[in-house]
């Protein structure tokens, strides 16, 4: 069988577009209950739990998240499900406390950025909302990629010159809707998106598990190498036989997560669960904190579903490749020389497992999830612009003119992404990435909220200090922190056996930005000087 063999034909095609036909009629019918700002961005804060719970859910199950947590699936196999504990366990705690949600709630504010004026000043705010704003554009930049990386595995499409032409007019189709409806679109079209994804990944998981079986569960950690306690820094490896899974070819494939990874993504999805913009913005849309807090509590399980499935379809291909050893030599091989990503693995998988018809449903589910992450990214980055940036620079802006604004601005924001998704070259770990993208963000947002929340000590010029020094996450990405590294033991601070990784520049940003925040508030900070807490 050839690799690249797909069960996908002009069937599943027409399902597709049915779908995607139906997604641009939302637009147009949403655009009617638009009637001012509040209306636009946060949804008029009408937001029951129901409905917010299956919109949050909607948007943080989209295919990006599909594809790195079955690429973590593929490589990491049944370890890849700590990070959705992790995450689970952070939302219970702050669904549970009402940790930070609570009181940004009660500031009845439209976006993080204007806490920051609200607490400490308007320069503030637009230095919080230029950082967020960067941080999300990066974050979103190789939304793109994965979802050209899918499209291309499971329908077979060789082209390069079609593929661009169809994710360009996805693309097209996301900022259609968006643009014309706002937050009521995002809303509306994230209920539909939950439902064919769900129906979708549940048509998968039963091809799967009826592919697999239990025996075939069980043979990933007992007889093909699988690995599974993510505490071990190193995955399983027979050094007598030299044998280990299919998929390790050298020595560095071997590392495993280990307690530094896990540290670090304990820091990171802790922060996420509350800080991450278009998480935050369902908490402002929601009609009160009570709805706040049950809106963290009860995501926990459909969050740790939308991990732990992926990680599933992950492990279907681990297995089939495993199994079907040739094909898993030659997929590898396409690995080793940069023709493919282990990313292809497990829509490659799906297309060949799965049959015609069902294929086009999955296919539109996953789709739905792409359209429902970037509708909801868009209008949160462009409405940061809006709100948070131009407002406060220029002064007073009517409701039409910042609804043009954020029009624009998501207009603009699409184009960039579209040119930087489609041409810029994808990591090899896409959960990298976006973590240390995101780090940028939060090592600054993260004392500068808290803080201001919970510290009347807090000043502003502290809250400038911990935005600025988060900045210092872009050192985490793998091109700087090999630069980095090699200035380090050039000056002899390292040692020969000692080196700076992602993991530890990441976790070194939080505490930079955190203790930067500190001691800075303590300097600063005036008795007299009044400070709403």
């Amino acid at each position: 069988m050839d690799l690249f063999q797909t069960n996908f034909t002009s069937l599943d095609w027409g399902i597709v577009l049915i779908y995607l036909a139906g997604s641009a009629v939302v637009g147009l019918w949403a655009n009617k209950y638009v009637g001012n700002l509040s209306d636009y961005l946060v949804a008029g804060r009408t937001l029951r739990i129901r409905l917010a719970l299956a919109s949050m859910t909607g948007t943080e199950l989209g295919l990006v998240t599909v594809m790195y947590m079955s690429q973590l699936g593929f490589t990491n196999q049944y370890a890849a499900l700590y990070l959705g504990v992790l995450e689970a366990v952070a939302l219970l705690i702050v669904g549970g406390t009402g940790f930070v949600v609570v009181k940004l709630r009660q500031s009845a504010v439209m976006t993080i950025p204007e806490y920051y004026e609200k607490r400490y000043s308007s320069g503030v705010r637009v230095l919080g909302g230029t950082v967020m704003v960067l941080a999300g554009v990066l974050n979103m930049g190789l939304f793109l990629k994965a979802g050209s990386i899918f499209v291309t595995a499971l329908t077979g499409l060789s082209d390069p010159q079609l593929l661009k032409w169809v994710m360009t007019g996805m693309l097209l189709l996301v900022l259609f809707y968006t643009v014309l409806g706002g937050m009521v679109s995002v809303v509306i079209t994230d209920l539909i998106q939950f439902f064919v994804l769900g129906i979708s990944l549940l048509i998968a998981c039963g091809f799967i598990l009826g592919n697999l079986e239990l025996d075939g569960l069980q043979k990933i950690a007992t007889d093909q190498f699988g690995y599974v306690n993510p505490f071990d820094s190193t995955k399983p490896y027979n050094s007598e036989t030299k044998e280990a899974a299919f998929n390790v070819l050298k020595e560095t494939d071997r590392n495993g997560i280990g307690f530094m990874t896990l540290l670090k993504d304990l820091i990171v999805v802790g922060a996420a669960c509350f800080l991450w913009p278009t998480t935050a913005s369902r908490t402002l849309s929601v009609k009160n904190t009570q709805v706040a807090r049950q809106l963290y509590f009860w995501s926990a399980i459909p969050l740790l579903a939308r991990r732990a499935i992926p990680v599933l379809l992950g492990l279907g291909a681990f297995a089939y490749f495993a199994t079907n050893i040739d094909l898993g030599n030659e997929f590898m091989q396409q690995v080793q020389q940069e023709k493919v990503s282990t990313l292809s693995a497990m829509p490659l998988y799906l297309a060949k497992l799965i049959p015609t018809g069902l294929l086009g449903i999955i296919a539109a589910g996953m789709l739905a999830a792409f359209m429902s992450t970037h509708d909801t990214y868009l209008l949160t980055w462009s409405s940061v612009i809006t709100q948070d940036i131009c407002a406060p620079l220029f002064g007073p802006i009517s409701q039409r003119t910042r609804i043009l604004i954020t029009r624009i601005s998501i207009v603009v924001i699409g184009i960039m992404l579209l040119i930087w998704g489609l041409w810029y070259e994808l990591s090899s770990d896409l959960w990298v990435y976006l973590a240390i993208t995101g780090t940028i963000y939060f090592a600054g947002a993260l004392p500068a909220i808290v803080g201001g929340l919970y510290w009347k000590r807090g000043t502003s010029q502290a809250a400038t200090v911990s935005i600025l020094l988060g900045l210092t996450g872009v050192f985490a990405l793998e091109a700087p922190v090999v630069w980095l590294d090699a200035q380090l033991h050039a000056i002899s601070l390292f040692s020969e056996n000692t080196h700076l990784t992602p993991d530890i520049m990441t976790i070194f940003t939080f505490v930079l930005a955190s203790t930067g925040y500190v001691i800075t508030s303590l300097l600063t900070y005036k008795p007299d000087q009044h400070q709403t807490v």
